[in-house]
């Protein structure tokens, strides 16, 4: 049996749990509340006006004039994330983190149903009286089962499904509520006639790998609640699928060269992670989100891999002026995929045609770990230093800052200081939630 941990509007609440004035009110979670920007988080007595995860500040205040902003804080979460792992690790060896506010808890294959749902409460228990927080827990026989069983009830709920209760929940709702369907996916599928979680099941197999490809039978065996992905326990430790970051503009520009300088210090801020975490990618993919809300994705593919700053920004240049259109733009996204992990031979190797630039990165990135990511920017960027002030310097990565929690929990620290330049996103396993864009869980 497997358990999915999903904690309950976890920003917001770990807010209020560390802020007992904000109990029981609005809170929403974001950047800087003075600057524009979108929710990163809203509480559950937030959410009954409409506010979401995403949304525009601006349309936020306007929808709940009441809430309570509150800047958001990584360190905070990260570290209060890495305690409720060894939480979990009470219960069970088997814990794989799915992202920050999420996590996989394997149980004895021996257990029914019933033992394991005795489980999840024993666990959401302990979650309540050591952080008082709440958690919502899926419990299946497979991680899809698990994850989906999650969200049926919110916030405290515990779900245990097995194959047929499954079956019986999921497949008279509608196709988009399949894990791995999103929006563009579900309207795709309803053109086709496949309207419910059911149809899906039962649609014929040849016409899902022509319509989807291979991952159309695949959603079908997941539509009759079947998946045989492994556990992969956090001692063994999860690979990136990608890394990126994106920020959203003070305000709207349509100034060439502020946007590309942004572009500059994003890649900048890539690599050095997938320098810091050891991996090299081959795809480059920008992101545009123009002040009509209309997004543009483009990639390329790269005929090697790299971790250079300045060979991903003349890609991400080159996409974003064959793609741009000169309209104004809200937001700007750099990312880097298809990674392999890199050895130090195979990183030599990278820089074997430039190897003083290889040394000079090298040294740079030294700097950066014993003084901090804003010790050293590109140069490029701070020609516009003051439009660019927004642009958040690149922090250390998902796995690091695990691993930098880890340290200071056993070397009795207390967790680090919020600052306003560590802003990296957290990189995730498929499946993560909008805004972000990388595929380690943290």
């Amino acid at each position: 049996m497997i358990l999915l941990v999903d904690m309950d509007a976890f920003f917001a609440s770990v807010e209020q749990a560390h802020h007992p004035h904000l109990r029981g009110r609005p809170v929403i979670v974001c950047g800087d509340p003075s600057r524009r920007g979108v929710v990163t988080a809203a509480s559950y007595e937030a959410r009954p006006f409409g506010v979401r995860a995403g949304m525009p500040l601006a349309e936020a205040r306007r929808l709940c004039p009441g809430a309570e902003y509150v800047e958001g804080n990584p360190d905070k979460y990260v570290a209060l994330s890495v305690r409720l792992l060894d939480l979990y690790l009470t219960f069970s060896p088997d814990v794989e983190p799915f992202s920050v506010d999420e996590a996989f808890v394997g149980l004895s294959k021996r257990l029914s149903l019933h033992e394991a749902e005795l489980a999840a409460r024993e666990i959401q228990s302990a979650i309540d009286r050591r952080f008082s927080l709440g958690a919502s827990i899926g419990v299946g026989p497979n991680k899809l089962v698990a994850k989906m069983a999650s969200g049926v009830r919110k916030p405290k709920g515990i779900t245990a499904l097995d194959s047929e209760g499954f079956r019986d929940t999921f497949w008279k709702e509608e196709v988009q509520a399949m894990w791995g369907v999103g929006k563009q996916l579900a309207a795709r599928m309803r053109s086709l006639g496949i309207q419910t979680v059911g149809d899906l099941a039962h649609a014929p197999e040849p016409v899902l790998k022509g319509a989807f490809g291979i991952i159309g039978p695949q959603l079908r065996e997941a539509a009759w609640g079947r998946d045989d992905t492994p556990l992969v326990p956090l001692h063994q430790g999860v690979d990136a699928k990608s890394m990126g970051h994106e920020v959203t503009l003070p305000e709207d520009c349509a100034d060439p060269d502020t946007l590309e300088g942004t572009l500059l210090r994003l890649s900048d801020q890539v690599t050095r992670r997938l320098r810091t975490d050891g991996y090299a990618g081959r795809i480059v993919t920008v992101k545009l989100r123009n002040h009509r809300f209309e997004t543009v994705m483009r990639q390329r593919a790269l005929t090697s891999h790299t971790q250079d700053s300045r060979r991903v920004f003349e890609v991400a240049r080159e996409l974003w002026r064959a793609n741009w259109s000169g309209d104004a733009v809200r937001l700007l996204g750099v990312t880097v995929s298809g990674l392999e992990t890199v050895t130090e031979t195979v990183q030599t190797e990278l820089f074997d045609r430039d190897r003083r630039r290889d040394s000079l990165t090298r040294a740079l990135d030294r700097v950066r770990n014993g003084w901090g990511e804003a010790s050293v920017v590109p140069l490029g960027s701070l020609v516009h230093r003051r439009e660019l002030g927004h642009v958040p310097f690149g922090a250390m990565s998902g796995r690091s800052a695990v691993d930098e929690a880890t340290r200071k929990r056993d070397a009795g620290a207390s967790p680090a200081p919020h600052s306003r330049e560590l802003h990296a996103r957290r990189p995730l396993k498929s499946g993560a939630r909008e805004g972000r864009s990388d595929s380690t869980p943290p």
